[in-house]
């Protein structure tokens, strides 16, 4: 499959020929790009895929939306590949087993997602967005073990409590599939070329590769060679680890455990393999915030061969169109900071990981492995005030006093950004959607969309001179608004230059009816509606503490204060907060109590309300867009004829 003359360049270059190189590579092709594939050893049996299993897991297990239409799109197109004849395709389908409770309500969850209609929001070519209809064949949920036996009388049925029968899933060859991929890709263009290993004696000096045509020999002289001054690279090599039956051992127990017939087979062979997990147990996909120009397509957890296609086509139309067709915030490279390449924090999350490769993670998950990365500086007061970190709790309490009385919430993990220059209202202004050209001290809530009018993210905006602006903007939102400002800016050519600050402040949210008198008693100064409305941004000293920034915004709808404390002086701030709250019944609350308030009021949720498929119009959000003014998107955005 090698091409002997090979394209002397490339619209796109392709790296690896694994299943999601092969299918980033068939897209690019049918969208008419002229493509160079690069495999360092043969199309599809390197790295993950080589000791794939060949089992494509059906839409239905997918909890995410995206990740239930891309399994759709990836099971459509080997479908249609299938047909061809040219690999092995069995549509076997899927039996799932739960013998405890949580797989149990997993397992219901499943079957309502596999018998009903589901509408997912993709980009048409005109903007806006349409439905495309995921058509999900019924599945069957069989609560007797002896039916279970008398179907599957292989399988020991007893402790199970749930099974759920899948007939999407589907078996095939993983290797032929790539390499019929690639051969498709081939025939609409793409240059493929197959790097083979070169065979090295290092006491003879001399080397040789073989190639489908000829073998290369080689010799090198030892007159006149150097050592390198500095190793400046180095190359990954996916290896395959020796069979360990020791470490299989416990797998091996489970299995003869449910399948006890499995004790009867006189011989078997191991095969171990690895694969490429991430923090989060979601792919990588995306533009390096690093390089322009690079597409990263990787880390899929064990489940590539039922995400790669859909996957595949969506990078390729990323690449094509400038902009993914469908949400991918939660998919997206740039949703990862530096720490979280850390090999020290790696090696303790991803056992977490592999350990849930066949379990599905909801919305309210949360990891317990690598914790305290990143902490706020009053992260000890906070613990001995009774404050669980990450983990889902009650908030009847927190509410009560938040609606009632006054409560406290470490915000600090929000996104914080100092943006500075001669050009940053013209910069800000066609970034964002709101009038953000207002007087100095005022704060704007506004999104920041792409071309096609969705949201990039939400913010606020806080003018705190005539060429500076403090923005904030959700969490996971750090690195990629910094890319996409970085980006704009130099495509803008804006003299401005952008700061994140996220490290250096401490945020506390003081929020409630009586938050007035609180903050009037720590700064000693009138926070009245007057001396202080809403949606103002002052700098205030609290005791001896000064550099304080206060914005008269909670994110929930509740009157309050943010304050952005400076984390040399944080602890002592928040000391001051506590001793005089009590007069107060000040009660310590957290995220969860702020997105319950923000419910009542209608205040959006990145990820939840809106996205990068949701504009403004759609949303309810059109009274914070300034129709008047351009900015990136106005094009897809007109009011309602209500409005």
């Amino acid at each position: 499959m090698c091409d002997m003359k090979f394209a002397s360049s490339a619209d796109v270059v392709v790296c690896g020929g694994g299943i999601a190189g092969t299918s980033v590579a068939y897209h690019l092709a049918k969208r008419g790009k002229r493509v160079c594939l690069f495999e360092k050893d043969a199309i599809g049996c390197g790295g993950a895929t080589g000791v794939s299993g060949g089992l494509v897991t059906a839409p239905i297990f997918f909890q995410h939306p995206t990740k239930r239409h891309l399994a759709r799109r990836s099971l459509d197109l080997y479908t249609e590949l299938a047909q061809l004849g040219r690999f092995k395709f069995t549509k076997c389908g899927r039996v799932y087993m739960a013998s405890s409770t949580p797989n149990e309500i997993m397992l219901r969850r499943m079957y309502s997602r596999g018998n009903r209609y589901e509408k997912f929001p993709v980009f048409s070519d005109h903007g806006g967005t349409v439905s495309g209809v995921i058509d999900n064949d019924d599945v069957e949920l069989i609560d007797c073990p002896s039916e279970m036996l008398a179907r599957w009388p292989f399988l020991q049925t007893e402790d199970i409590l749930l099974a759920l029968y899948s007939p999407e899933d589907v078996a095939l060859d993983p290797v032929a599939l790539c390499q019929e991929l690639a051969k498709q890709a081939q025939l609409a263009g793409t240059s493929i070329l197959l790097y083979k290993a070169f065979f090295n004696d290092l006491d003879g000096n001399v080397m040789m590769r073989a190639t489908a045509f000829k073998t290369l020999c080689a010799g090198f002289p030892e007159d006149g060679i150097r050592p390198l001054a500095r190793q400046n690279a180095t190359q990954g090599v996916w290896t395959h680890p020796e069979p360990d039956w020791d470490l299989f051992g416990s797998s091996l127990e489970k299995l003869l455990h449910r399948c006890p017939m499995l004790g009867e087979i006189d011989h078997g062979d191991l095969i171990c393999g690895m694969e490429a997990y991430t923090p989060d147990k979601a792919p990588t996909v995306g533009e390096s915030s690093q390089a322009r120009g690079y597409y990263v397509l990787n880390g899929l957890n064990g489940q590539g061969l039922s995400l790669a296609g859909g996957l595949g086509e969506l990078l390729a139309n990323w690449i094509c169109d400038g902009i993914p067709e469908i949400d991918v915030a939660h998919l997206d490279v740039g949703r990862f900071l530096e720490l979280h390449a850390n090999s020290q924090y790696l090696m303790e999350r991803v056992p977490e990981i592999a350990a849930m490769t066949y379990s599905n993670m909801y919305n309210s998950h949360q990891f317990h492995s690598a914790r305290n990365l990143r902490m706020s500086p009053i992260y000890h007061q906070l613990r001995d005030a009774g404050a669980m970190f990450g983990e889902i709790m009650g908030v009847a309490a927190e509410y009560e006093a938040c609606r009632e009385r006054v409560g406290l919430v470490d915000m600090s993990s929000f996104t914080k950004f100092d943006i500075m220059g001669p050009d940053v209202v013209r910069f800000l202004q066609y970034l964002c959607s709101a009038n953000i050209d207002r007087p100095i001290g005022t704060t704007v809530y506004t999104g920041m969309q792409h071309e096609r009018g969705g949201y990039v993210t939400d913010c606020t905006l806080s003018r705190l001179s005539e060429t500076s602006y403090f923005m904030v903007a959700p969490t996971i939102q750090q690195e990629r608004c910094m890319t996409w400002m970085k980006y704009w800016a130099n495509k803008m050519n804006a003299t401005v230059h952008i700061q994140d600050v996220t490290g250096m402040y401490t945020a506390l949210d003081v929020v409630g009816p009586s938050s007035r008198y609180l903050m009037a008693d720590v700064t000693e100064m009138s926070m009245s509606t007057t001396d202080f409305p809403t949606f103002r941004c002052q700098e205030i000293n609290i005791g001896m503490a000064t550099g304080i920034r206060a914005i008269s915004v909670t994110h929930c709808g509740e009157l309050g204060w943010v304050i952005y404390i400076p984390n040399e002086v944080a602890q002592n701030v928040y000391e001051r907060i506590v001793e005089a709250g009590r007069e107060y019944s000040l009660l310590h609350a957290g995220y969860y109590t702020l997105r319950q308030l923000r419910i009542e009021k209608f205040y959006v949720y990145w990820g939840q309300d809106i996205d990068a498929t949701v504009t403004p119009v759609e949303c309810g959000r059109s009274f914070r867009v300034d129709f008047k003014v351009s900015h990136i998107g106005c094009a897809f955005l007109t009011p309602w004829p209500s409005q």
